[in-house]
């Protein structure tokens, strides 16, 4: 199995994970999207690196620079979510759930392209050599 459809199997079980525990979070300890946003943020960023590094891209040992870069890229994706979440809540009144759903599809995208391309790429497939 190539690295591409490891990546694509991590980050559907990713998005499932994050929005079961969101969901969770909502229905049963605050519904409070923000709180429940961040929750399931880090449980997403924990549970798609431990996959991604070791299953995906068969790394032995965890590097602090793919971490790094990792962690960046769901910054990034953390903020484009919340963005979404304000606008499809806040401002039209989408239920919660529904407009999780639709953000996830979005940072999900932004996500795969931003880690293959660019968290766990190696030098040699930078360079076209694989």
């Amino acid at each position: 199995m190539n690295k591409s459809v490891k990546f694509i199997i991590v980050g559907v079980l990713n998005t499932l994970v994050g929005f079961v525990v969101y969901a969770g979070f909502i229905q049963f300890v605050n519904r409070n999207y923000f709180i429940a946003l961040v929750f399931s943020h880090i449980v997403g960023v924990a549970h798609s690196y431990l996959w991604n590094n070791k299953w995906t891209f068969g790394q032995k040992n965890y590097q602090a620079k793919s971490a790094a870069k990792f962690v960046v890229v769901y910054i990034f994706t953390f903020l484009v979510n919340l963005f979404l979440l304000f606008i499809l809540v806040d401002t039209m009144g989408t239920n919660k759930l529904i407009a999780q759903g639709i953000a996830l599809f979005i940072t999900t995208l932004i996500s795969f392209f931003a880690h293959k391309h660019w968290s766990f790429q190696n030098k040699s497939e930078s360079e076209g050599v694989q």
